[in-house]
């Protein structure tokens, strides 16, 4: 950037010596010969005590050629006429008051205490005495107004220089701005007056910290580039792992409709088996009692069989009497004769009769006998058939609460299996939703691939210094990109 042309608004001088003024050169030069060294030594020691002047002056050495500078320019400056040249010897004064960084109040102070030294040795020292009021008058006037012409030219250059360096300082600004423009943070804002090192070391504070920052991004740029790789990784492989998952549960809960179909038959067949043993249970117990009326009643008949046989011991005691009495009879007919024929065949008639009756008697006696054993027999055999139905009706009765106990059991498996099914019909529903939020998470990581790619692209347009200060990593003094392992340009 081309540096503008610096105009001195003073050129145009507003105030000038006149004739009068050069007559009185002779006189201020032999007084400032005469006054000079005082003067010097008050001012420097001023300057040595100040801690802003002796730090521009630190040393005695240099204070005394500092001095011996300025006696030669206030002799030269009352030697000739104050022209373009002496103005240029002051102006190089000021030039370099402002290049060491004296600031214009300094420079104005130190001639303030010289003029009152040269003044006051004036109006002292006997130079009144030799001229009237009109040409002391003039002497010290033209030294008042011949000092304040050359301050006005040396402060016309501080102004000048101070201009130029603005300018000089807006185009190295400019300058490296462009390239900071262009992402170069390598540029160096240097050579900068003493004035101006603020804004040099503010500028490459700044520089150092958009580097730093740079880098920050250009990290995390690369981080989220490889984390939101893995995480499309880890999302494929759990979109897969999730499409398993689902399939394998669309087919665990067509499993389990089928189990918990088959349970609730099962449930319904047990509780239908459970009537019939119920009914079973029921009929057993009838039957129970049903041969209990047949014990009984095989009692009864065994009863009545003794009963009958205590008879038929009557019916043939009866005959065995009738038949004595017949056979008694039977001897009384035959005592009797021809009168007791009759009564003998009716004797004979009953003996047969009382004959017959015990053989029937004896009959009935062997038929209830047998009949008594058969009875017992039967009484027996209904009493083991009780037994056996008592036996019947208990394992009928442990069937009935045990096929009520599958009833309920298998009832509440049927109703944990439809549980079961609903909340596996619930989580299929679930994983096809993560499966589609899964599909939403990769389409969103490979988005955020794109965008990292994206960023990192134009963080690796940055050219930057990198430094161990920028990076303990980095290699001092190398020029690189943001990217490691990208070729600087």
């Amino acid at each position: 950037m081309p540096v503008p042309t610096v105009v001195n608004p003073h050129d145009d001088a507003f105030v000038t010596l006149a004739e009068r003024n050069y007559r009185a050169f002779p006189k201020i030069k032999a007084l400032v010969e005469r006054a000079a060294d005082k003067a010097l030594k008050k001012l420097y020691e001023r300057i040595g005590a100040h801690p802003v002047t002796a730090g521009l002056l630190p040393n005695e050495e240099i204070r005394n050629r500092a001095a011996k500078a300025q006696f030669k320019h206030w002799v030269n400056l009352f030697s000739g006429e104050f022209n373009a040249a002496a103005k240029a010897r002051s102006a190089n004064i000021g030039e370099v008051h402002s290049r060491v960084g004296l600031a214009p109040a300094y420079y104005i102070g130190g001639y303030a205490v010289v003029l009152e030294e040269i003044i006051s040795a004036a109006l002292t020292r006997g130079i009144h005495s030799r001229l009237n009021g009109r040409e002391l008058g003039n002497v010290i006037g033209t030294l008042v107004k011949t000092a304040m012409l050359d301050m006005e030219a040396a402060l016309s250059a501080y102004s000048v220089a101070e201009q130029r360096d603005r300018s000089n300082v807006l185009a190295s600004v400019g300058e490296v701005l462009a390239k900071v423009a262009n992402c170069d943070l390598r540029a160096q804002l240097d050579d900068l007056p003493a004035g101006y090192s603020a804004l040099a070391e503010d500028f490459h504070t700044m520089r150092h910290r958009i580097s730093q920052i740079i880098e920050q991004i250009a990290d995390a740029a690369d981080n989220i580039n490889t984390g939101s790789g893995e995480i499309s990784a880890a999302a494929n492989d759990l979109a897969i792992r999730t499409e398993q998952q689902s399939s394998a549960l669309a087919s665990t809960a067509e499993v389990m409709q089928e189990i918990t179909k088959g349970m609730i038959d099962c449930a319904g067949n047990a509780k239908q088996v459970n009537i019939s043993v119920s009914q079973a249970n029921t009929e057993a117990c009838k039957g129970g009692e049903i041969v209990e009326s047949a014990v009984a009643a095989m009692d009864k008949i065994k009863n009545s069989s003794v009963e009958i046989a205590k008879i038929t011991e009557v019916i043939e005691a009866i005959a065995f009497q009738t038949n004595l009495l017949a056979l008694n009879a039977g001897v009384e007919a035959a005592r009797a004769g021809e009168a007791g024929k009759g009564f003998a065949v009716v004797a004979s008639e009953v003996r047969a009769l009382a004959h017959r009756t015990t053989e029937s008697a004896k009959n009935i006696k062997e038929l209830i006998s047998k009949s008594g054993s058969d009875v017992h027999q039967g009484v027996e055999l209904v009493g083991q058939t009780g037994r056996a139905l008592e036996q019947i009706i208990h394992q009928v009765s442990a069937a009935t609460v045990q096929a009520h106990e599958i009833s309920e059991f298998a009832e509440k498996q049927a109703n944990s299996l439809q549980r079961v099914s609903r909340s596996v019909a619930e989580m299929d529903v679930t994983t096809q939703q993560n499966a589609a939020m899964v599909e939403q998470s990769n389409a969103a990581s490979r988005a955020l691939t794109s965008q990292a790619n994206t960023l990192k692209q134009l963080v690796d347009k940055f050219l930057l210094e990198r430094r161990d200060k920028l990076r303990p990593e980095g290699d001092k003094g190398m020029w690189k990109r943001a990217f490691s392992g990208k070729k600087a340009a």
